[in-house]
């Protein structure tokens, strides 16, 4: 996921730097793809195993047998 997010983001940043007439049109369309896909890796990576972990930890999802099975049986 890191790695798929930082290539795509560094791909459109040279467009970010264009100063042609043409790229005038597709910088506010980079810029809201760059920012989304930087938001969304964060999100994804940071606050979401976070937010399960603050979960778990405060009781509101708590694993019942049937996933705990499910969880030993493959392995994840």
């Amino acid at each position: 996921i890191f790695l798929t997010s930082i290539t795509t983001i560094a791909g459109m940043l040279p467009l970010l730097s264009e100063t042609s007439l043409q790229a005038q049109v597709l910088i506010p369309l980079v810029a809201s793809v760059v920012f989304g896909m930087i938001s969304s890796t964060l999100l994804l990576l940071l606050v979401l195993p976070s937010a399960y972990a603050i979960m778990e930890d405060l009781g509101i999802r708590e694993i019942d047998e049937d996933e705990m099975e499910f969880i030993e049986q493959t392995g994840t």
